[in-house]
Parts: C-alpha cells; structure tokens; sequence
C-alpha cells in the first residue's frame, strides 16, 4: 500500500508542531494551543498553495508545431 504524499505532509505537520509546542510553551494549555495553531497553520498554508498552483500545468511547456 503507497503512503500518500498528504498523509507524509500531515504526519511531518503533527511532529514538527509537537516539537516546537514543548520547546516553545511550558504550560499544557498554551502547548496544545500552539500545536493546533501550528499544524493547522502548515496543514492549511500547504493546501491553499496546493489549489492556487492547481489551475498551472505541471510539466514543461509544449512547442509550438
């Protein structure tokens, strides 16, 4: 079974958030705050950059005949 490249975006999206949460925050509450405030901020920026390049080809460009 192929690991999809959003469940590898949301996994690195939890770890990286997870991380900066307990260095940055010493009280639970602030850290769970910032851990979702993180990961919805990496989620969310990711898919939003994702639909504005959606309308854009993805391989080069063709040559005129």
């Amino acid at each position: 079974m192929p690991i999809s490249h959003f469940f590898l975006m949301t996994l690195y999206s939890v770890i990286v958030s997870l991380f900066f949460a307990i260095l940055w925050r010493r009280n639970r509450r602030e850290q769970v705050k910032l851990l979702l405030q993180m990961f919805l901020g990496l989620v969310g920026g990711a898919l939003l950059v994702a639909w504005i390049m959606y309308p854009f080809p993805s391989g080069p460009p063709t040559p005129f005949p």
